[in-house]
Order: C-alpha cells, then structure tokens, then sequence
C-alpha cells in the first residue's frame, strides 16, 4: 500500500494529524485553484478552507487518495462558481438599488420643473391660458380656435404674448425655461 492510501486511511479513521499532513500537502494548490476563479486571494483561502471542512466531515466516504483529491477539487470549484453567482446577484441588487434612486432624483426634478412651468401657466389670463393648455396637449392653432371658438388671429396674438410672459416669469428657472421652449412651438 502506497504512502497516499495509508494517509487516506488514517484519515477515514479520524486522524487529526494525517488530516493535516494532507491539508498542507493540498491547501496552497487548492488556494491558487480557487483564485483562478475568483480573482481574490482571501476568498480563494476561505474557499479552499471550506473544501477541506467539507472533506472532513465526509472522510469516511472516500476510499481512495484520487477520490479524496478529486473531491476536494471539485466542492472548491463548486463553491467558487457559487460565490461568483452570489457576486453578481450582489452587483444585479445595488445596480436595481441605485438606478431607482437616480431615477427618482430626475423624477423628482422634472416634476418640479412640470410644477413650476404650470404655475406660471396658471398666472396668464384665462383665455392665453386656455390657448397654452391646449397647445401642451399637441392641439394645432385651428384646432384650438375651434375648441374654443375664437378666430385664428386671436390664437396666434394671445398665444403670442403668452409665451413672451412665460418666458418673462420663467428666466430665472433655467429647466422649466428649456423645458418650455421644447414643449411649445
């Protein structure tokens, strides 16, 4: 009986120190193994350390020193991939945590934006009003002289100095400004 079975043997019979000998005969190759994987030295070891855990609390199930190797091999790869699944679902979590957050600082800005520009709607004369509204719906100068039954001249003067108010209230909001000149023509 070869040198690698007796130590086997010994092994599956619970002895400490022959687990030991094949801990330090295997841990550094099984280190490096994990770090290939992981691309970090203190995972590596903490990976290589519960493989061999796990080959202690399985000792008496191998047979042979190749089965013991190929175990200790495979539950490190094993446990590799599951820490890069982990990783990336980690990475998945805090892109979905932050994205909402980003998302709802732009919200909340464009909804005060929104706010602002339709306060100073709000502050126009009841018919530029009516005219501005409409226009922010898409409706075209004739439609909205049909909607509230006015001649096209009137639409396009009231419309007219609408804008040059709004444009007046809104100088100093720099966003609802630009946002103004995008929603109207």
């Amino acid at each position: 009986m070869d040198q690698d079975q007796i130590l086997i043997n010994h092994i599956r019979q619970g002895d400490r120190e022959a687990f030991r000998r094949f801990f330090e005969g295997f841990y550094p190759s099984v280190c490096i193994f994990a770090g290939k994987y992981l691309q970090d030295a203190d995972m590596a070891e903490d990976t290589a350390q519960e493989a061999f855990i796990e080959f202690w609390r399985r000792k008496e199930q191998f047979e042979n020193y190749r089965a013991a190797k190929g175990f200790i091999y495979t539950v490190t790869r094993n446990h590799c991939l599951n820490q890069i699944r982990l990783r990336s679902l980690h990475e998945e979590i805090l892109k979905k945590e932050i994205a909402p957050d980003d998302c709802f600082y732009e919200l909340v800005q464009e909804e005060e934006t929104y706010r602002i520009i339709y306060q100073a709607i709000h502050r126009l004369p009841h018919q530029s009003r009516k005219i501005i509204l409409l226009s922010l719906k898409g409706y075209k100068n004739p439609e909205i002289a049909g909607e509230l039954q006015i001649t096209l001249n009137t639409v396009k003067t009231l419309k007219k100095n609408a804008y040059r108010e709004l444009r007046d209230q809104l100088k100093d909001q720099v966003f609802a400004f630009f946002l103004l000149n995008q929603c109207l023509p």
